[in-house]
């Protein structure tokens, strides 16, 4: 199982420094997904790129962007993580060559999703630690479920990525599911020594 890192939604002064030590450490795979500077739910396509130039050139091959396939290619980044209703239906055909993974919050969509799509992720599974207001959770059992049972998507989807709460001290029942990876914010970035907790998650998923 693979652990997936989502950034923090906010700049902050030593972000990059830990990033960089995280490469080092072993990650590699990294959601970058910012909220825009105006206020915005997300970055725009500028302040994505003048962040990534503060890191190098090298990193972007293992950086997925909260964006479109588009977006990913002028990036130049590995890939993206899109809403799965976007990826339904007539697409560009160039879109097809993207390393994109479809973003969905049921479980249904991954019925849905095209064939072409490189994987899924999948949450909330817990109450997310990055949020202040509550929010609709899957749940482990209910997500087990779905993925397993008779008519389970669990094979359907090359790549299952979970994501919503998960820490250390519920990466047990993570693990017991029939998924390819975890993404974490929260159970990282709310650590006053982000790159520790990174390291020990990693640990604990090996």
């Amino acid at each position: 199982m693979r652990l997936w890192l989502t950034t923090s939604p906010d700049n902050f002064a030593s972000e990059f420094d830990d990033i960089e030590s995280m490469f080092s450490h072993g990650l590699t795979r990294l959601i970058l997904q910012k909220r825009g500077r105006s206020g915005g739910p997300y970055a725009t396509d500028d302040e994505y790129e003048r962040w990534l130039l503060s890191l190098p050139m090298e990193c972007r091959d293992r950086i997925w962007v909260r964006g479109s396939p588009d977006l990913a290619e002028r990036l130049e980044v590995r890939g993206c993580v899109t809403d799965a209703s976007s990826l339904v239906g007539d697409v560009p055909e160039r879109w097809k060559r993207v390393n994109t993974i479809a973003f969905c919050r049921r479980i249904e969509e991954l019925e849905t999703l095209p064939e072409w799509v490189s994987g899924a992720l999948v949450g909330p599974v817990f109450q997310p630690q990055s949020v202040y207001e509550p929010v609709e959770c899957l749940g482990s059992e209910r997500v087990g479920g779905l993925l397993t049972g008779e008519n389970g998507v669990a094979s359907k989807v090359p790549l299952l990525i979970v994501f919503g709460g998960i820490d250390q001290d519920n990466l047990g029942t993570i693990k017991n599911l029939p998924v390819h990876g975890v993404s974490v914010l929260g159970g990282i970035w709310n650590y006053a020594d982000p790159v520790n907790a990174f390291i020990k998650l990693q640990r604990a998923l090996a």
